[in-house]
């Protein structure tokens, strides 16, 4: 699995986040709607471009966290398999070209500032390279349970002194 993932603490009331998200994405055309058990924002069916998903969540304390991918393979629609990170990597640029800015827009809207963010016990994400959450950087490693102090910025790797809060 491979997501753009970022947490933002908006500033808002969870309510007042969640009916930013609604009418954004739903102008631009994406669908809410259960994909493979989970509740995700939808746009494309697969035939001949690969669907583009973006995941909100909103906690009690107006914390946004945005999950960002489009589909690996799209041949037929309805059919496709893998995720792909919209923020990197060439492969799927057209459809990429059309996330990423919304994706940004989103984070726009919502505003607040990056914070670390631990994904929920029962959603195991794989160890890898993600969209560094402190922002400070352009990737971070998730080792499968926590962030480290391994980054990456233009494909070079490093270790984050100040690390992750």
């Amino acid at each position: 699995m491979s997501r753009y993932m970022n947490t933002l603490s908006t500033g808002r009331t969870p309510d007042e986040a969640q009916r930013i998200i609604n009418e954004y994405l739903a102008s631009e055309g994406l669908e809410y709607r259960d994909e493979r058990g989970e509740m995700v924002w939808r746009k494309g069916m697969g035939a001949l471009a690969s669907p583009q998903f973006i995941k909100t969540e909103v906690s009690t304390d107006g914390v946004g966290h945005i999950e960002a991918w489009i589909a690996g393979a799209a041949l037929l629609p309805g059919v496709y398999g893998g995720e792909l990170d919209p923020m990197e990597g060439v492969y799927g640029f057209a459809v990429k070209a059309a996330l990423k800015p919304r994706i940004r827009e989103l984070e726009k809207r919502l505003g607040g500032t990056p914070v670390a963010y631990t994904p929920p016990q029962q959603a195991a994400v794989a160890a890898g390279w993600y969209a560094d959450p402190t922002g400070r950087h352009e990737q971070r490693y998730w080792d499968g349970g926590k962030w480290t102090a391994d980054v990456a910025d233009a494909g070079a790797a490093s270790q984050d002194a100040e690390g992750i809060a």
